[in-house]
């Protein structure tokens, strides 16, 4: 992504208008804090790169017989521990 316009404000200007920062970024715009010639940037997540970090992938540890009945899995407290119940069994 290319930005042509970034709105920089110092670490004291962000402390005094952090709101309004935060309005800016929200809408879209890039903002771009300085303090101790360090530059810290502000800008809005995009909504798909969310959406794909939100999603883990549990496929290599978690594996089942039959997805379609999973509605009828459960688990069971015994004395040995917590064991799986269900039509489909234990994982695969």
């Amino acid at each position: 992504m290319y930005t042509v316009h970034m709105k920089r404000v110092t670490a004291t200007e962000a402390r005094q208008n952090w709101f309004g920062l935060l309005d800016a970024v929200a809408g879209g715009e890039v903002v771009v804090i300085e303090r101790h010639g360090r530059r810290i940037v502000l800008r809005r997540e995009d909504p798909a790169e969310r959406a794909a970090a939100d999603v883990p992938d549990y496929s290599e540890i978690l594996r089942v017989r039959d997805p379609d009945h999973a509605d009828q899995w459960g688990w069971e407290w015994t004395a040995e521990g917590v064991k799986p119940r269900g039509d489909s069994g234990d994982s695969a």
